[in-house]
């Protein structure tokens, strides 16, 4: 089953197994992601600290238990069926931050938008870059990731 060229797009990231009768595990994730949607404000205020949720009247254990879960579930489905994409979850939730405030609910739709832009430009640039040949999605998004990711570190501002 060629199962080391599976190893490697899973440590890449590749679309180039995702195939008609291969990617329908990710249909598991739409009910966890409108899970997520609807107590983004719980975790909003579970990130404001445990003090400030515990005020507020929210058990901050279990919610972030529930975050923690949430998240572990679609992302290991996205990694088993694309593979490791690096930097998604770093740059892209910071820099829609940055122009759209903290609230998890507000920038939600936002950050999947521009995390799916993201990868979409990167794939088709790893699939142009030395045609007919194809770069792995992991390896573009690395570099692209890697420079954004130190620009935001060493240009950004202080705050008082």
């Amino acid at each position: 089953f060629d199962i080391v060229q599976n190893m490697a797009s899973w440590l890449q990231g590749s679309f180039s197994l995702v195939i008609e009768g291969n990617y329908e595990l990710l249909y598991a994730s739409i009910p966890l992601m409108l899970l997520a949607y609807v107590y983004a404000d719980f975790f909003t205020i579970a990130g404001m600290g445990r003090d400030a949720a515990v005020a507020l009247g929210l058990n901050h254990a279990s919610i972030m238990r529930m975050g923690l879960v949430i998240v572990s579930i679609i992302s290991s489905i996205t990694i088993v069926e694309v593979g490791y994409l690096p930097f998604i979850g770093l740059i892209v939730p910071n820099i829609v931050s940055i122009f759209r405030g903290d609230a998890v609910k507000k920038i939600l739709f936002d950050t999947a938008w521009l995390g799916a832009m993201l990868v979409l430009v990167c794939d088709v640039a790893g699939r142009m870059l030395i045609a007919p040949f194809e770069i792995p999605i992991g390896v573009i998004l690395s570099v692209v990731g890697g420079v954004v990711f130190l620009t935001m570190l060493f240009h950004r501002k202080t705050y008082a």
